[in-house]
């Protein structure tokens, strides 16, 4: 029988607060104990940070150019023409070296802009996944959201390698950037939300330990596999293991508790307890799921969409939110300015001497130990002083190569430009690895998935300005390209400090939450 009068509405109401009460204690009970299913979980979602580390970089080895010379005339590698054509019969490129897009598609002289280009475009794709896939994500759910990116940028490598035309492969790259900013987000997005909050720090700094693993993959079967071709496919092959665990991965409980699908998160709650063993987590869902039974129909789903429909969150609600507002333009300030400034000194650094592919891996080893430093600094001092002392520091290092390059030619050593540049690297990973968490931190469940989008979007719009910005170089002096990254750096720092701390503080689940955590919602 169902109940329709104003009593029974009443009534109903009341059923399904407790409902979501009980849930709500169960999700704690749960998510607030390690155990080992999400100690699995963590692991096989990092495997998705390997995957997008190597997808942001392969266009490095993808876009490297051998030595060549004009085949019309051997002292000549640019600039010879005939009959106004540059080099009409083509190009010969050092058989001993790599086979790249430039071998392929002669990506030189007047058409090495394209080499740029393929990594530009690849950059929009990832700005525009940032955007529509996290927003799906709060609407459709992270599970099959995680599911259709990963495999749908699998399918984009895989058409790149049997692509036959430049462009054809550059329209695959773009595509396979939206689904792999999709995968970032919102695999980055479900880790948070099963993580106990203790844990989390140890969790965000494994996801970025295994990018520095991807990048060192990456060097390494680039050595061997010197074909651009079979390096993407021997890359995207062993995605398709997935498919064995896959299944393992379940649906974010906090996200379906925002949207009242609770015997589904209570269903899913149970399955996990009984995994990790946890005893009085299960017999509390056995006696929930009991109950339902014994609920009228409109309470058995705890105020389901059909029962009681949720208000979709847009970027405009998150604005009209004082709270939310804050902490999203502040953060959507920090990824732009950290992740201007980490490849802004890429660009900067000069090439060093040696193999291409060990000095590959000397850079993922730095990334590495970076991630690891920067857990004992966010697990032991919190998130918003660490994160503004790492801007303040970072801003001061490359505020000092700016005054080194004012200075006089000759009156100071370059290695000193390449310590500081390469220490100011160190300091802007552990800031990304920083930025992550506390992004995540700062946002309710309701509205993760588009708050970390907008706050990608951010910094893929910073590494698109970032070479844009280094070009600068030869047109104005080194200094204002530096003084701008050190500035925005600087300002990003200030702002932070006006964040809350998060260190090990639960996630508010709703923006009403959200209020009740951090204070008053006006505008």
């Amino acid at each position: 029988m169902h109940l329709t009068d104003h009593g029974g509405d009443s009534q109903l109401n009341t059923l399904r607060k407790s409902k979501a009460q009980e849930l709500a204690d169960l999700m704690q009970a749960l998510l607030e104990r390690k155990g080992k299913f999400q100690i699995i979980l963590i692991i096989l979602l990092s495997l998705n940070s390997m995957l997008i580390g190597i997808n942001h970089t392969i266009t490095t080895f993808h876009a490297y150019v051998p030595k060549f010379y004009c085949r019309d005339h051997i002292n000549y590698t640019c600039g010879y023409f005939v009959n106004g054509t540059e080099c009409p019969s083509g190009y010969h490129f050092d058989e001993t070296d790599d086979t790249t897009l430039a071998v392929e598609y002669s990506t030189v002289c007047r058409r090495a802009m394209l080499a740029p280009l393929i990594n530009s475009l690849y950059f929009v794709g990832v700005t525009l996944g940032s955007i529509v896939c996290s927003s799906m994500s709060d609407v459709y759910g992270r599970r099959k959201l995680v599911i259709a990116s990963l495999y749908g940028q699998a399918i984009m490598a895989l058409a790149q390698y049997v692509s036959t035309h430049l462009m054809l492969f550059i329209v695959f790259r773009l595509m396979q950037g939206f689904f792999i900013q999709g995968l970032q987000t919102v695999s980055y997005a479900l880790i948070m939300e099963y993580s106990p909050s203790r844990f989390r720090t140890v969790a965000a700094t494994y996801w970025e330990s295994n990018w520095a693993i991807g990048l060192g993959i990456l060097g390494a079967v680039a050595y061997f596999v010197r074909d651009w071709r079979m390096l993407t496919l021997v890359l995207t092959l062993p995605v398709f293991l997935t498919l064995s665990y896959v299944w393992f991965i379940p649906e974010s409980i906090v996200w379906l508790s925002t949207k009242g699908r609770c015997t589904e998160a209570t269903r899913i709650i149970h399955k996990i307890a009984k995994f990790n063993q946890n005893e009085e987590v299960v017999q509390q869902c056995n006696s929930l799921i009991l109950t339902e039974k014994d609920q009228p129909a409109d309470t058995a789903s705890g105020g389901n969409d059909s029962n009681a429909p949720q208000k979709k969150i847009t970027i405009g609600s998150l604005m009209k939110n004082k709270i939310l507002r804050k902490h999203l333009l502040s953060m959507i300030c920090v990824w732009f300015s950290v992740t201007l400034s980490y490849y802004g000194i890429l660009y900067f650094l000069p090439n060093l001497a040696g193999s291409r592919h060990l000095n590959w891996e000397y850079g993922a080893l730095i990334e590495l130990l970076s991630y690891i430093m920067s857990y004992f600094i966010f697990a032991g001092f919190g998130r918003r002083l660490p994160m503004a002392f790492l801007q303040y520091c970072n801003g001061g290092l490359i505020l000092f190569m700016a005054i080194l390059s004012a200075l006089p030619a000759g009156s100071y050593s370059q290695w000193w430009i390449v310590a500081t540049a390469l220490t100011a690297k160190g300091l802007a990973v552990s800031s990304f690895c920083g930025m992550f968490i506390f992004g995540s931190e700062l946002l309710p469940t309701a509205c993760r998935g588009l708050g970390l989008g907008l706050c990608g979007c951010s910094a893929r719009t910073g590494s698109l300005l970032a070479p844009q910005l280094m070009a600068l170089i030869g047109i104005l002096p080194t200094f204002v390209p530096l003084s701008i990254m050190s500035g925005l750096l600087v300002l990003a720092a200030t702002i932070t400090l006006f964040l809350p701390e998060t260190l090990s503080t639960i996630l508010p689940n709703t923006i009403e939450e959200a209020n009740q955590t951090w204070g008053s919602p006006e505008i």
